[in-house]
C-alpha cells in the first residue's frame, strides 16, 4: 500500500518483522555456540553486536525487496523501526536506558545499515 510519494509502509513493517525473525534465529545460533564453547565471555558482546546489525541489515534488505523501489528509504525506515523495537524491548527487560549520545549514534548507525541493506535488496 504505497502512498502518493511512493513510500510503502507495509513493506517497512514486514521488513522490520523479517529483521526480528532474523534476530531470533541468529540469537539461537549464538546461544548454541555459547553452549558449546567453554570460554565464551569474550564472544558475548561480539555476538550481541553482530546479531543486532545483521538483523537491521536483513530488515532493510527485506523491506526494499518487498517494495521494489526506493531501497535507500525503505531500508533505512525498516532498520530504524527494528532498532527502536529492540531498544524498547531492552528497556523493558533491563530497565537501563542508553545514554543520549550512545542512543543517537545507534540511531544513525541503524539508519545507515538499514539503508545499505535496502540498496543491496534492490541490487541483488
Amino acid at each position: 500500500m504505497a502512498s502518493e510519494d511512493g513510500f510503502d509502509g507495509q513493506s517497512v513493517l514486514r521488513g522490520a518483522g523479517m529483521g526480528a525473525v532474523t534476530a531470533a534465529v541468529l540469537l539461537l545460533i549464538a546461544s548454541l555456540v555459547l553452549y558449546v564453547v567453554q570460554d565464551s565471555a569474550g564472544f558475548i558482546p561480539l555476538a550481541t553486536v553482530a546479531v543486532a546489525w545483521l538483523s537491521v541489515l536483513a530488515s532493510g534488505f527485506s523491506a526494499s525487496r518487498r517494495a521494489g523501489r526506493a531501497g535507500l528509504w525503505h531500508g533505512a525506515a525498516a532498520g530504524l523501526l527494528l532498532f527502536l523495537v529492540l531498544y524498547l524491548l531492552g528497556i523493558l527487560v533491563y530497565d537501563l536506558p542508553m545514554q543520549p549520545s550512545g542512543l543517537a549514534l545507534r540511531i544513525v548507525l541503524s539508519l545507515v545499515v538499514g539503508a545499505i541493506g535496502g540498496m543491496l535488496g534492490l541490487a541483488l
